[in-house]
């Protein structure tokens, strides 16, 4: 299959007029001026590829949450994620206790292998501060437990690979280094640490920031947090809500100006009410709302986190930031691949799987490959 006439956005620079071969699953090459050779081609003229968006950090959609989501429930998840750009996922879980995330693990582990999108799981919580919770469940809140974490990844058959947590709990920067040791990639969220405690996480393994400026200690003149942290170390990753929402524009364009476009990670946090007309929720046990632009407790003032579309969100950064095409595919790619160590996508070059997203010249999704097929 060859994809011609397009623009496209690799790692380091815009094609004006190209084309992509795909052959299996994976880019055979890329073309710098239109294909005029023997093979068939689709034109694509006037649209835009990118690199198909990576979500580490999406909590359902379509009225399912990855908490209690059946085998079916994923792929219809998945299909739902193809319609705004995403070609991979992490199932993120919530604060719960013990047996419902063993529940989530085990549902991965079997159909991993038939939801191509699937990267794996996230674990936000249940190792988290109480005074910045968010809306996680309080009641299941507790201090990192290595055995029981190692217990739930021999459910999950391995395919834990991020978590968010709280580095000042106790126990907190053993149970860091023992799993990043594994391959686990660690994040700070929902986390009350300072500055200083972030600086020896960092030094034991830690390399994220969640849903950074949320539920987490903020920047301050006399006691900075994690928010400092998450600006002034270069090996941090950082995930940002992109709704305006969350973060609001001015926000947004000042933090981007500071830590750039190689280590912002552009997340949903996306709630299962996500592709769904339901106005009102639970939360694993805590009652929810929707209600403009985003889910709030039921107080109406607690956040609970989005139902952002991935590609909205990139148009909102886009407009916001000004940014090119080349850093927005980093931001909501290949950031997130390198950050994970998904070594196989996360950019449009030969060899890479063939996770491409075509998109107009409104940045709209018009059309998404996954791994050569077309999903979209």
């Amino acid at each position: 299959m060859i994809l011609n006439n397009l623009r496209i956005v690799t790692p380091n620079e815009e094609i004006e007029r190209g084309y992509i071969e795909v052959e299996g699953n994976k880019i055979l090459s890329i073309g710098k001026k239109p294909y005029v050779g023997n093979k068939e081609s689709i034109e694509k003229e006037g649209l835009i590829a990118f690199p198909g968006f990576i979500d580490i950090h999406i909590h359902g959609s379509m009225g399912i949450d990855f908490m209690d989501a059946r085998e079916d429930d994923y792929k219809i998840i998945a299909s739902s994620l193809y319609e705004e750009g995403v070609t991979t996922f992490l199932a993120t879980t919530l604060t719960s206790d013990k047996s419902s995330l063993a529940r989530v693990c085990e549902t991965v582990a079997r159909i991993k292998k038939d939801v191509p999108s699937l990267g794996g799981i996230h674990f936000e919580g249940p190792y988290i501060s109480l005074k910045y919770k968010g809306a996680q469940n309080p009641e299941f809140i507790r201090d990192p437990d290595i055995e029981e974490f190692e217990y739930l990844q021999s459910k999950a058959k391995g395919n834990v690979r991020y978590i968010s947590l709280a580095p000042e709990r106790p126990d907190a920067l053993p149970f860091i280094k023992r799993i990043t040791n594994e391959g686990v990639v660690v994040s700070a969220g929902h986390t009350e640490a300072t500055f200083d405690e972030v600086e020896k996480a960092i030094e034991v393994g830690l390399t994220n920031t969640t849903h950074t400026h949320n539920a987490m200690s903020p920047h301050h003149h006399r006691n900075p947090g994690v928010v400092t942290a998450a600006m002034y170390f270069d090996s941090l990753f950082t995930e940002v809500i992109c709704d305006l929402v969350h973060v609001c524009p001015n926000t947004l364009k000042t933090f981007y100006k500071i830590v750039g476009p190689n280590r912002f990670v552009a997340i949903t946090d996306a709630l299962k009410v996500k592709h769904s007309e339901q106005s009102s929720f639970q939360l694993f046990g805590l009652d929810c709302i929707r209600k403009e632009d985003a889910a709030y407790l039921s107080d109406g003032k607690t956040l609970a986190g989005s139902i952002l579309f991935m590609d909205q969100g990139l148009r909102n950064v886009r407009n916001v930031t000004k940014a090119d095409n080349v850093s927005l595919a980093k931001m909501f790619a290949s950031n997130a691949a390198r950050s994970l160590h998904f070594d196989d996508r996360g950019t449009l070059e030969e060899g890479k799987l063939a996770d491409i997203v075509l998109l107009d010249q409104d940045y709209s999704v018009k059309e998404v490959y996954k791994e050569g097929n077309k999903v979209k």
